[in-house]
């Protein structure tokens, strides 16, 4: 038998992430479209899980506001024939993209790990690591602090002749809103040593732009918080401005 007659048995070549990395567009298109449709798979089955608990979530979640009604007033109204329901399925929705934040942020590694260096994707385990803690630190965080805060000032405000009729899908809305967005803004040292890694941000700009990183900060957090007061854009604002600090050290230890 000759050689040439011999079948190749030699493995498929593979893409290398060289190779992938310098795709054509429509090819990290449809790279994207994998993601999410993953990523919906994933939000879908963690809403499975939470629809279950859905009354036991409702409850945590109403516990901040119903300790700052007045005795007797400690309950949430709904007009709507449909209203209640629909309040379930969007704590479910909100919960299920808490719980599966991890494994959204391993979907945003897989798109983005192409583009960095072999030994920058090293990073991987630490940056879920602390993309997730972040996360749900932030969401905690606006949890215990700012949501009890903002509420009871808003309650309290003004005279006591008033007396609160809460919307439950109102407060529902408000109340998911500001835990996403809380958990999402604790992702600001994550995100930036993302940048910095594909070559986007430097340590000297986070360094010499820093006032004007302060007041973006400072809108921000004026634009989430519930209440106009000092004491809750303070509660956002604060941790926010450690964070960017933090964002620069990190930026400036790992580039």
């Amino acid at each position: 038998m000759l050689m040439e007659d011999i079948p190749n048995l030699e493995r498929p070549p593979t893409v290398s992430p060289l190779d992938k990395a310098s795709m054509p567009l429509w090819e990290h298109l449809e790279e994207l479209r994998a993601v999410l449709i993953k990523s919906l798979l994933i939000v879908s089955l963690g809403f499975c899980l939470t629809y279950v608990y859905s009354e036991r979530l409702i409850q945590f979640l109403e516990a901040p506001i119903l300790s700052v009604l007045p005795s007797g007033q400690k309950s949430l109204y709904f007009t709507g024939i449909t209203d209640k329901f629909f309040v379930y399925l969007k704590v479910s929705v909100y919960s299920s993209l808490i719980l599966t934040a991890p494994f959204l942020l391993k979907q945003v590694w897989n798109f983005i790990s192409p583009a960095l260096k072999p030994s920058e994707r090293k990073f991987a385990i630490p940056f879920l690591l602390m993309g997730s803690t972040a996360f749900f630190v932030g969401v905690l965080f606006s949890y215990f602090f700012v949501i009890p805060a903002g509420y009871r000032f808003l309650i309290e405000f003004g005279g006591h002749n008033e007396k609160p009729l809460i919307n439950m899908v109102d407060y529902f809305s408000l109340t998911l809103q500001l835990l996403v967005s809380i958990g999402v803004l604790f992702e600001l040292p994550v995100v930036t040593v993302i940048l910095a890694k594909l070559g986007v941000l430097q340590s000297s700009w986070l360094t010499r732009f820093r006032p004007q990183a302060y007041l973006i900060l400072a809108v921000v957090a004026a634009a989430i918080t519930p209440t106009p007061d000092a004491f809750t854009l303070a509660l956002v604002l604060i941790p926010l401005i450690l964070l960017y600090e933090l964002s620069v050290q990190l930026v400036r230890w790992m580039t």
